[in-house]
């Protein structure tokens, strides 16, 4: 099949997936209530640190040598297939040993079962990464696009037709039951192991190892806030529920630009030693992500009450105010995930893994330090400042690496721009069924005053698509 089909198979899978998860947490906080969503949204994110850690690494290392020698394929896929076992039989078990403990943090013995629930999630998503990694691998890309899609509407239906009856229990046993179905699926999707010369185990480590803790680091600082509150924050239960529904709106620029950092990292690899054309690259990742994540997250903050209270429901307008804050810390971890990919792409994985490593233990001091004293609110502020801080330690490291980043000027015209708009829909307050036009309409007038004062001109489509262009230009 051809690239561009396989291309747009993903890219279409990777949109159902985004979607699945919006309507799971959307239906959940309006079956389920506030406090028990908080205590949801923690599990939620669990599982999500456990697909990261073992999607990332192998996943990826499969579809490499994979792609690199077809022939060898049955090998590298049992190679995976033990590697994933253990990891995820290994880590199952930690979960089931530390569960009480985490449940005694946050303030709910209670939760104890609901941990040792999402362990048994960890060996069977491993095995299904080992499958998605082949069918990658072998360009079979419509077969994986197929798969990820019924994994994603299948934790739809089973979620919702089990929380009704069974709450949270429900909740965390229908993404079980569909991850447990999508691994059959994609390991009926893939074709017949041929016999081959065995495959080392070692390349495939070495080649996880540095990606696994650049990504699980990097999800593990879009969730510490939520935990802390859980653990600190008054009205621990009540607080985590508003925080969840904020974490959900704040993470739209990050969405936003997590497409943009993977058409960025093989750019970014691709130019290998040719420095001035890899400086311009970035320069240019770095000066979109800025245009596209800042007048958003200004339209978000302005209108975050009625954003929460049109999404979730008028009992959620109390995670306006940390949302008002929290999605600007979202935009600068987004613009720092860039700098970090730019980083990983240019050969430094390990420089890119210490600037997460070093946000994070910023962002946990703050939160620890913040929300005792200012509950959910200081969760926000304490994000947004280890964000902000990360994200100009990114900018120097570029500088130093590249001679590129963010141009100085260029960044106060989109801040003056993003604090307009920002004015503009305080001052107009859209609510209820205005509000999407309201918003729509902002983001117009935004592209307008981008162009009137020159930061981006009609030959900007085509700079966008040289990001996104696999060609040298």
């Amino acid at each position: 099949m051809s690239t561009a089909r396989g291309t747009a198979a993903l890219m279409a899978a990777e949109a159902v997936f985004v979607l699945s998860g919006w309507a799971i947490h959307i239906g959940s906080k309006r079956i389920l209530g506030l406090e028990a969503y908080g205590t949801l949204g923690i599990l939620l994110g669990l599982l999500t640190h456990y697909r990261i850690f073992l999607a990332t690494g192998v996943n990826r290392a499969v579809s490499r040598y994979i792609a690199e020698e077809p022939r060898r394929q049955g090998s590298i896929r049992r190679r995976a297939v033990l590697l994933q076992l253990g990891l995820g039989l290994g880590l199952g078990a930690a979960v089931w040993v530390v569960a009480p403990r985490l449940a005694e943090i946050w303030q709910s013995p209670g939760m104890t079962g609901y941990i040792r629930l999402t362990g048994f999630f960890l060996p069977v998503f491993g095995l299904y990464s080992v499958f998605r990694g082949t069918l990658n691998g072998l360009r079979l890309f419509e077969k994986e696009a197929l798969v990820s899609i019924l994994y994603s509407l299948l934790k739809v239906a089973l979620l919702f037709a089990l929380i009704g009856a069974f709450g949270i229990w429900g909740a965390v046993a229908g993404y079980l039951g569909a991850i447990v179905a999508a691994t059959g699926l994609s390991r009926r999707a893939c074709p017949p192991e041929p016999p081959g010369p065995a495959f080392p185990l070692k390349p495939i480590v070495a080649f996880a190892v540095p990606v696994v803790s650049f990504s699980f680091l990097l999800s593990l600082l879009q969730s510490l806030d939520l935990y802390v509150v859980r653990a600190l924050a008054p009205q621990a239960a009540l607080s985590a529920g508003y925080y969840t529904c904020a974490q959900q709106g704040a993470r739209i620029p990050y969405m936003l630009l997590y497409a943009l950092g993977l058409a960025l990292f093989p750019n970014v690899a691709a130019r290998g030693g040719e420095e001035a054309e890899t400086g311009r690259v970035v320069a240019k990742g770095m000066r979109w992500g800025l245009i596209l994540a800042l007048p958003l997250a200004a339209m978000i903050s302005a209108a975050a009450p009625a954003l929460m209270n049109w999404v979730y429901g008028a009992d959620s307008a109390g995670a306006g105010a940390p949302l008002r804050i929290l999605v600007f810390g979202q935009a600068f971890l987004a613009l720092l995930y860039l700098a970090v990919v730019a980083l990983a792409g240019a050969g430094h994985p390990w420089r890119a893994t210490g600037l997460i490593a070093a946000t994070l233990v910023l962002d946990g001091f703050l939160n620890l330090f913040l929300i005792p004293r200012y509950g959910i609110i200081g969760a926000a502020a304490a994000t947004t400042a280890a964000g902000l801080a990360g994200l100009a330690a990114g900018l120097v490291a570029l500088r130093g690496r590249f001679q590129a980043g963010l141009n100085l000027l260029g960044a106060g015209r989109v801040v003056g721009v993003s604090a307009l708009i920002y004015g503009g829909i305080f001052f107009l307050r859209p609510d209820g069924w205005l509000l999407l036009p309201g918003l729509t309409a902002a983001a117009g007038v935004a592209g307008l005053l981008l162009r009137a004062v020159g930061e981006i001109d009609r030959n900007d489509g085509k700079m966008l698509m040289s990001v996104f262009s696999s060609r040298k230009t």
